[in-house]
């Protein structure tokens, strides 16, 4: 497809927009009674089509977090992004509770993949490079209480190929946190939250 480009966009522009938008909402988002939740770069690459990126690392949520210290400012922790970002998984670990211990993830995409960025795949919940029940225990350990959402799940050949994708991971994710005994409880149609 020919995409139009925007042009060169620095690094340093991208921190100055997103400092002068947190400045702007996240007052308006306390006001509100709102948590503001920034995903990553997905692909969490240094940029694309000339404009660059700011969260393709675990660390540029910290530096984004301290521009406005609230806890209306926080991250979506996209589980499978953050670790297409890291060389070796137990990087992923650390992440989860250093975010996590700091109450700055309002919610988890719950997700696995099997590579680094730029070359992953994303796969079943059970089939990546993650240990998902590892994953669910530092989240425990660090005291996150929040939503844990299946995302980016491979259809299945079926009459409904998303459900059904959907139907595995939700339930792989209440085996898995049964596993290392954390209760969850249920906050929506297609969500568990650790509780």
């Amino acid at each position: 497809t020919d995409i139009p480009s925007i042009g060169p966009v620095s690094e340093e522009q991208m921190w100055e927009r997103i400092t002068w938008f947190l400045r702007e909402l996240v007052p308006t988002a306390e006001a509100a009674g709102v948590r503001l939740a920034a995903h990553p770069n997905d692909p969490p690459v240094p940029s694309m089509r000339g404009v660059s990126s700011i969260l393709y690392t675990p660390e540029s949520y910290q530096r984004l977090l301290d521009i406005v210290p609230s806890p209306c400012n926080t991250c979506e922790f996209c589980q499978g992004t953050v670790s297409e970002m890291l060389e070796g998984n137990e990087g992923m670990y650390d992440a989860i509770r250093r975010y996590a211990s700091q109450d700055k993830i309002s919610y988890v995409h719950f997700r696995n993949v099997i590579g680094k960025a730029p070359v992953f795949n994303e796969v079943f919940i059970d089939e990546g490079d993650v240990d998902m029940e590892q994953a669910i225990a530092a989240y425990r350990d660090a005291g996150f209480n929040g939503v844990l959402t299946p995302d980016h799940t491979p259809l299945l050949e079926c009459g409904a190929p998303w459900h059904a994708g959907v139907a595995f991971a939700v339930g792989y994710i209440k085996a898995s946190a049964k596993a290392v005994g954390v209760e969850f409880e249920r906050r929506g149609p297609a969500s568990t939250a650790l509780g």
